[in-house]
């Protein structure tokens, strides 16, 4: 039974052994499956969590035969993979709600200030990488505060061309914040738990 000899395998473990690593790994991998997707509620986000675990796991190996309870020590780890997983989901989430006000002109909203800064810092950055005339036309709207006629003026090219720069601009920050960030199911539990 492995728990008998667990702190053998953690000790072979903390000396590279990738065989001992594969043991630990068959031997606690469904339990914190099973875990994992009970507080998420998706397979495919317990599957990348069980990876990242053991992967973090392999990297701090040389630690590892100081660990009493391995499975107290992988529940707990399981436990703040996914806590951390839903603050960051939360802050992706807020962070496109973000950019929706910014569409639809609605600022001011007292309860989305607390990601004010981070946010912008990292519409910032998706900013810097449109394409000058979507850049240029974004700017004057959103750091300006010009509209339409005002910037079709400025920069002598028409309304339909401005709101065409205007939408594709957005499109794309929206579609960035997608790819790089999973959106799941428990984002509004997310949400309410930790930020409301």
């Amino acid at each position: 039974m492995l728990i008998n000899r667990e702190h053998e395998l953690l000790l072979k473990i903390a000396s590279g052994s990738e065989a001992a690593f594969r043991e630990l790994f068959q031997a606690y991998r469904r339990k914190l499956f099973s875990y994992i997707l009970k507080i998420t509620t998706s397979r495919e986000i317990a599957e990348d969590t069980v990876q990242d675990i053991f992967l973090k796991l392999w990297s701090v190996r040389e630690t590892l035969p100081a660990i009493g309870n391995m499975n107290a020590y992988l529940h707990r780890m399981a436990h703040n993979y996914a806590y951390h997983g839903f603050r960051q989901l939360a802050r992706e989430t807020l962070l496109l709600e973000h950019l929706r006000e910014q569409e639809g002109g609605d600022s001011g909203n007292p309860a989305r200030e607390l990601l004010s800064k981070e946010a912008t810092a990292y519409i910032q950055l998706l900013v810097d990488r449109l394409t000058p005339q979507q850049r240029k036309v974004f700017l004057l709207s959103r750091e300006d505060g010009l509209k339409q006629e005002e910037i079709a003026s400025r920069l002598n090219i028409s309304i339909s061309t401005v709101k065409k720069h205007m939408v594709d601009a957005l499109s794309f920050l929206r579609e960035q914040i997608r790819q790089n960030y999973s959106m799941y199911a428990t984002a509004l539990f997310a949400i309410h738990q930790l930020y409301l």
